[in-house]
């Protein structure tokens, strides 16, 4: 199997109500999405476990990172779910021989696997110590897109993640949407056209012609588009801005033009 598109989640081992819910929600939503998607985490109680558990229930392949051989599992109640993984087309990583010693400083070593077989990177509540913020600033030496959820203020789980939001080490995400934009990532499901056939009764005919044009060609850039359109870069480059403000237009790095 090879995705598309690979997360890793992290966070407490002493996980809340409130961040279980977080995970079982953003987790709801990507199997939605129609995405060729992998959750990766490393089986602890707490966020880990509950990763999986939703990846699971929603039908996503996960893989677990170990801190030991694969001769033994840790915890030895997470046994069962690691074999519910190696079944539905996830598994379990790790580069740590089997009859290692389990020692301590073994799972601060695998996190370095977590941050680096990810595109993103999202941490769901954590203290201001911990396993998780160290996945964090791999995440970052790695350049993977690191995102963190908002908790309530005041709350030891919650110092963690703000740390990394305004710290600048991770963006603020506080749902699908946001992970979506950040990322780039479209859905796959659904049908587009109607919303954007929608989108596009009021727009004037100068915007109606670049958005079919973008509609059609996929990626362009404001030369192609001008040059495709037949329009001035000059009478181009305000309409793109007007539907850029309007939600219709996304501008990519490299000044690449696309409908969202």
């Amino acid at each position: 199997m090879n995705p598309s598109k690979v997360i890793s989640i992290v966070g407490t081992r002493n996980a809340t109500e409130y961040g279980r819910e977080l995970v079982d929600k953003l987790i709801s939503d990507l199997a939605g999405r129609g995405y060729d998607l992998q959750i990766v985490s490393g089986l602890a109680y707490g966020i880990d476990i509950q990763a999986h558990l939703a990846a699971l229930h929603h039908g996503i392949p996960t893989i677990c990172v170990l801190a030991h051989g694969l001769d033994t599992i840790y915890p030895k109640l997470h046994r069962n779910i690691a074999r519910e993984m190696s079944d539905n087309e996830g598994g379990m990583v790790t580069d740590f021989l089997s009859h290692s010693v389990l020692d301590r400083k073994n799972f601060l070593r695998r996190n370095r696997i977590i941050a680096g077989l990810a595109d993103a990177v999202i941490v769901v509540e954590s203290a201001k110590k911990g396993g998780a913020l160290l996945t964090a600033e791999l995440a970052v030496s790695y350049n993977r897109d690191l995102f963190a959820f908002p908790g309530r203020v005041g709350e030891t789980y919650s110092e963690g993640t703000h740390y990394l939001i305004k710290s600048n080490r991770a963006g603020l995400i506080e749902n699908i949407g946001d992970l979506e934009y950040c990322m780039d990532w479209q859905p796959v499901t659904g049908n587009p056209e109607c919303n954007q056939l929608r989108l596009f009764t009021e727009l004037t005919p100068d915007q109606q012609t670049i958005a079919n044009l973008l509609q059609k060609e996929g990626e362009s850039d404001i030369d192609q588009i001008s040059l495709l359109s037949e329009m001035p870069v000059n009478r181009v480059s305000p309409v793109l801005l007007s539907l850029e403000f309007a939600g219709i237009v996304k501008c990519l790095p490299g000044k690449m033009f696309r409908m969202i």
